[in-house]
Formats: structure tokens, C-alpha cells, sequence
């Protein structure tokens, strides 16, 4: 029987800010620049998409066990009995299972165009860490993981809560408000790769830090960091974002700290939790902005 501790860390709920970032940024933003909020719909999709997130986490696990050559299984543990591939299956289908409930919710509430979403991202999702050559094992691992959480799901929450008509000039905008939340969620990803480099080698897992090599990769990691920032500021020039979006400057030295102790000491154990943090203080930072942009 999979023990509510076990449960947690098979579904990795400690990362699980990356789904509830955008959500929440783009619900304050719906609110900022449009006026516009439909709690129903946030609610349906709030379900969907970290539902989802949970369930491609468990079947990424899944699909690690079945391929790497060392190393032990992460969801061994020393006090409980360890958990068995079946029982990761059923847990990554249930999931699915209540992220297609709600997701087809709030695609029956709206139009094709939340279908579209929702079934591009579910298919990102599952050939993410399934198949002869998962996303997760590739190059293209950070790109995908930041533009489908960052800027899809940010989408996904306008749409449903505005019905703005997606065209190209308003898709472009969204994408560059999100932007900030796309690079620090590839960062997620970043890290991670960075941090299990020997590792990855050793299972030939040939991703994007194996390609530029570690020096590089360490160097690109906190470039990035730097790079949202100067995007943010873009961005509110040009009237995309509030004014108050002027005094996220302050957080830069936190986000470049917190970057250049990771890259320092990439262990998954002991810094990983740095790229995370470093994310929050984007998606808190941006949330609080914006709601008080709302209220000038």
C-alpha cells in the first residue's frame, strides 16, 4: 500500500510551481488588461493543468525506471515498501484521467480553440517522457518544458477567462508578457540536467547540457536569469505590463544570487531547490505587480 509520503514524492508535488505559476500570472493579468475574470473556468483549468503536470512527473518516473542502467530507484525508500511499476502506472492514468475530466470541462464551456490548447499540450506531455526518444532525453528538453508550461498554460488561463480572439498580434504579446515565466521554468529544467550530468551520462541521456557542455551550461543558466529581466523591463516600456512591473529590478540581486550558488554547487540534493526558488520570486513578484497595477 503507497504511503501518503510516497505518494507525494512519486508525483514530485514539490515542483509542481510551475504549473501553478502561470495560472495564477495570468489570471491577475486577465484582470490588469482586460477586465475580465471567470472563476469557473480558472477553477476547471487550474485542475486540468496540474493534474496533468502530476501525471507526466509520475510517468517520466515510470519511464526513467524502466530505462536507466544505475542507480537506484528514487521511489525506494528505507522505512516503507518499495513502490511497484503497476502501481506508478495506475497513479500516472488516474491523474490523466482527472486532468481529461476537467479539461474537456472547461473545453465544453468555451470553444475549439481550448481544445486545440489543451490536446497540443497533453500530446507535449505525454511524448515528453514516452517513446523511442523522449522530449526529456533531448536538446529540446528546456525549450519545450518553458514554452509549453510558461506560455501555454498562460495562454490557456487568458483564453478561458477573456475569450480575447487569438490572433497573431495577441498571441505575440502574450508570449512576451509570459516570457519572464517560460525562461525561469526552462531554468527548472536547466538545473535539473545540470545537476545530473554524470549522471545522465552514464544512462545516455543526451540533453542539452551533454551537447554545450557543462562550463557552458553554467554559464547560460545565469545569462538567462539576467536576460528576463532586461525582457521585463522591455515589456513594461512598451505598456505590456503595469508601471509597477519598473520594481522587479529589486529582486535581480536575489534571482543572481540564488543562480550563481547553483552553478557553484549543482547538487540535485542541496541547490537544485535555488531554480525553484528563483521562479517563485519571478511568479510572486509578477502576481503582486500586477495586482496592484489592477487597483492604480
Amino acid at each position: 500500500m503507497m504511503t501518503y509520503k510516497q505518494f507525494l514524492d512519486l508525483v514530485e508535488i514539490r515542483v509542481v510551481v510551475p504549473s501553478i505559476a502561470p495560472l495564477l500570472v495570468g489570471l491577475a493579468y486577465s484582470q490588469w488588461q482586460y477586465a475580465r475574470v471567470n472563476w469557473l473556468n480558472t477553477l476547471l483549468l487550474i485542475i486540468a493543468t496540474v493534474a496533468v503536470h502530476l501525471a507526466v512527473n509520475t510517468f517520466n518516473r515510470y519511464e526513467d525506471n524502466k530505462r536507466q542502467k544505475e542507480n537506484s530507484f528514487l521511489r525506494e525508500s528505507d522505512d516503507a515498501e518499495a513502490i511497484t511499476d503497476k502501481q506508478v502506472l495506475h497513479v500516472a492514468e488516474a491523474l490523466a484521467l482527472i486532468a481529461v475530466i476537467a479539461g474537456v470541462s472547461v473545453a465544453l464551456r468555451t470553444d475549439y480553440i481550448t481544445w486545440i490548447i489543451g490536446i497540443v499540450s497533453f500530446l507535449i506531455g505525454y511524448f515528453y517522457s514516452a517513446g523511442p526518444k523522449p522530449i526529456t532525453n533531448t536538446p529540446f528538453g528546456e525549450i519545450v518544458s518553458g514554452i509549453t508550461m510558461g506560455y501555454f498554460i498562460f495562454v490557456a488561463q487568458v483564453y478561458v477567462n477573456t475569450r480575447m480572439v487569438p490572433t497573431g498580434n495577441v498571441l505575440f504579446q502574450w508570449f512576451i508578457v509570459s516570457l519572464p515565466l517560460t525562461i525561469f521554468i526552462a531554468e527548472i529544467m536547466f538545473a535539473n540536467n545540470i545537476a545530473d550530468y554524470d549522471e545522465d551520462q552514464a544512462n545516455d541521456r543526451h540533453t542539452l547540457v551533454h551537447y554545450i557542455g557543462i562550463k557552458n551550461a553554467k554559464k547560460i543558466y545565469v545569462f538567462w536569469a539576467i536576460l528576463a529581466f532586461v525582457e521585463i523591463i522591455l515589456v513594461t516600456l512598451v505598456g505590456w505590463l503595469p508601471t509597477t512591473s519598473y520594481a522587479l529590478l529589486i529582486l535581480l540581486p536575489i534571482i543572481i544570487k540564488n543562480a550563481r550558488a547553483f552553478v557553484n554547487h549543482p547538487v540535485k540534493k542541496e541547490t537544485f531547490i535555488l531554480a525553484i526558488k528563483n521562479l517563485v520570486v519571478i511568479f510572486m513578484g509578477m502576481l503582486v505587480t500586477l495586482l496592484v497595477g489592477i487597483f492604480l
